[in-house]
């Protein structure tokens, strides 16, 4: 579909009926991308104290917290005041959920389930302002890659199990003018037929995982098909991205691959520009590392615009190191030198089928949902027929609930595969810091 059209036909007008005045509001983001740091810093401390006090007065969870810890909201006069506040982590979400959002209209608010990439789902709501504002920050920096709102995606991405997930994907690559590739079928024969919906569907750029779309482009230069002419650029997401894969890519298709770094809580945190740096989104949120030494820690985030489950110093679980050096591409937005904390593994089927590890995750996002049985979980694959799964179990988890994540792997994983589930008091990092959820031992 035409990118015009498909802006001003669906993208605009859908998201405005659900209350998201993005067209009304991106030009405020390409602007400030160019503001002074100290009018960004400006802004970022208005936003900080403005949900910290719609937090108190709003929310039984953060009034209790700021009580119990002895917080008077109206000693916070800077942004290095921010750090008196204690965090919140991916626990305090999950159990209080309702706590933290009791004052969300329940009609225009939207419920998300997320968290996956930590081994933690979880799930909040949002409000649409604070959605709009996301996607807002998003097509700003998509603009970096030469990318406009509506031009075609090819979207290397999960396929949700359920049927009515299946139909609300279907519906939302429709709005977004995108074609998606399942990254849990990544097949040669996948491949070539992948490729030739490319050619006909001739994507703008391609979007998605990168370990996936590294894949497909060692399939393109192993196989010596020709780069997709209508591509002019590749976004990769929600993986490291090494120097090895970059170049991978980058060969295969000819354009420059822009990283993207976020999550689901708070939308995109960072995103990298022509010049290779990662600058993060600090107009929608305030970006902060729990140890100061050489700026390298835990990030914590602030999200400046959700009222429905306002996010106050939240822990990602995710390490990085930030920077105060000032990028040559003239944005005044701060930049985040290197991110540590996700890696994952191509799983392989006893078939020989390869598959992409988000379809486990979505597997305990799912389980998650219904039942709230666990604080986090890591999957790790010891053979083609062997999968131990380690859980961080709560009050909730019984038998049942593990019959229910043995059905739902077989189902929508592998049948012939034994999962063993092994119940646990604590989850390890690997040495780098990186958390590794999903692991292969082959």
């Amino acid at each position: 579909m035409n990118s015009l059209l498909s802006r001003s036909l669906f993208f605009y007008p859908s998201t405005l009926i659900k209350g998201e005045p993005i067209a009304f509001l991106i030009n405020s983001y390409r602007e400030r991308q160019w503001a002074s740091l100290e009018s960004l810093r400006e802004h970022q401390f208005t936003r900080v104290k403005s949900i910290i006090n719609y937090a108190y007065k709003n929310s039984a969870f953060y009034k209790n917290i700021f009580d119990a810890q002895g917080v008077d909201i109206g000693d916070i006069r800077s942004l290095d005041d921010v750090k008196d506040i204690p965090t919140i982590s991916k626990e305090d979400l999950i159990f209080n959920l309702d706590a933290m959002s009791e004052n969300r209209n329940r009609l225009l608010c939207d419920s998300k389930t997320t968290g996956g990439s930590t081994g933690q789902p979880v799930k909040l709501y949002k409000n649409p302002l604070a959605l709009a504002r996301e996607r807002c920050a998003t097509a700003r920096s998509y603009e970096w890659a030469g990318i406009e709102i509506g031009d075609p995606q090819l979207r290397f991405w999960g396929v949700p199990h359920s049927q009515r997930g299946v139909r609300k994907a279907y519906l939302t690559d429709l709005i977004a003018n995108r074609k998606r590739i399942s990254a849990f079928d990544l097949t040669e024969q996948s491949f070539l037929n992948y490729y030739n919906l490319a050619v006909k569907f001739s994507p703008r750029y391609l979007y998605g995982y990168v370990s996936v779309i590294e894949n497909f482009a060692r399939y393109l230069l192993e196989n010596s098909l020709h780069p997709l002419p209508s591509v002019k650029s590749v976004i990769t997401t929600s993986e490291v991205l090494s120097e090895g894969a970059r170049h991978t890519i980058e060969k295969a298709f000819g354009v420059k691959v822009y990283n993207e770094y976020g999550c689901g809580e708070v939308g995109s945190i960072a995103h990298e520009c022509s010049q290779g740096n990662m600058h993060l989104m600090a107009d929608n949120l305030y970006v902060e590392v729990d140890d100061d030494v050489e700026n390298t820690g835990e990030l914590i985030v602030t999200d400046l615009y959700n009222t429905a489950t306002p996010l106050i110093r939240y822990r990602l679980g995710d390490y990085a190191t930030l920077t105060k050096e000032v990028c040559e591409c003239g944005r005044s937005l701060p930049l985040i030198q290197s991110i540590h904390g996700r890696a994952y593994d191509i799983l392989e089927m006893p078939s020989g089928r390869k598959m992409h590890p988000e379809a486990i995750i979505y597997v305990f996002e799912d389980i998650q949902t219904s039942t709230n049985a666990f604080k986090q979980f890591q999957v790790i694959q010891e053979s083609r027929f062997e999968i131990t799964v380690n859980i961080i179990a709560n009050n909730n988890w019984t038998d049942k609930v593990k019959g229910e994540v043995v059905g739902s792997l077989k189902r929508n994983i592998d049948e012939d595969i034994n999962y063993s589930i092994n119940i646990v008091e604590s989850i390890q990092r690997e040495k780098s810091g990186k958390m590794r959820i999903v692991k292969s031992n082959l």
